[in-house]
């Protein structure tokens, strides 16, 4: 699975949040995560886990 993708997943799926994925995939920090993310899916990793979170919940 192509790291985006993968990231993606986590956070929807597994409901993990960005601060506990990215060294995981290879970031060496939060804010490159953040900004990598953003620019492929048009929103911060954070958005999407509190949505799914507000889901789940």
């Amino acid at each position: 699975m192509p790291l985006h993708e993968e990231a993606y997943f986590l956070i929807e799926k597994k409901n993990k949040k960005p601060s506990d994925i990215y060294l995981e995939l290879g970031f060496e920090d939060l804010s490159h995560f953040s900004f990598a993310f953003k620019k492929l899916f048009g929103k911060a990793p954070t958005e999407l886990y509190e949505r799914t979170a507000s889901i789940t919940d």
